[in-house]
């Protein structure tokens, strides 16, 4: 599936005593599929460190493609307490297809950045099932960085 935890592992324990989560961090490794299945009507690459997301429109008869350019800039994260929604924001490096991407729900634009809902993508993770529901809500996003080949958030816990 391409979810991870940072090598030094979370238990049971360390959640019971949660104390012990203080300075835990995990990181969940997003692949592009992984993202196609939470935002279906977007194609998503990575490559080069960029994030790619791949507008497809038929005009006609044909399949018509544009393709909008990400990169981290500043790597800035927010979390939205009362709605749950935790944000990536890239810098917008290609605009082409930009307005059909901010028409897809879980997308927003911030000044000059792109903001995507980590969200949707993230519960759909074993990783995320594994988390007792009593934490899930405490998790708090921290940081991301997009790879060679897929995107990855790093999450803490709130008190």
């Amino acid at each position: 599936m391409g979810i991870y935890f940072i090598p030094m592992g979370i238990f049971i324990e360390d959640l019971l005593n949660f104390g012990n989560l203080i300075d835990a961090e995990l990181e969940f490794k997003l692949r592009p599929s992984d993202i196609k299945r939470a935002y279906n009507s977007l194609d998503f690459e990575i490559k080069d460190s960029l994030l790619i997301i791949i507008v497809r429109k038929k005009v006609l008869f044909l399949n018509k493609s544009t393709e909008v350019r990400l990169s981290e800039g500043d790597a800035t994260t927010k979390k939205e307490r009362e709605s749950q929604r935790q944000w990536v924001f890239f810098k917008i490096l290609s605009r082409n297809g930009l307005q059909e991407v901010l028409k897809t729900p879980g997308f927003t634009l911030e000044g000059e950045k792109l903001g995507m809902d980590v969200m949707p993508i993230v519960i759909l993770t074993e990783t995320y099932e594994k988390i007792p529901k009593q934490f899930k809500d405490k998790l708090l996003i921290n940081r991301y960085r997009i790879g060679k080949d897929s995107l990855s958030v790093f999450f803490k816990f709130e008190k």
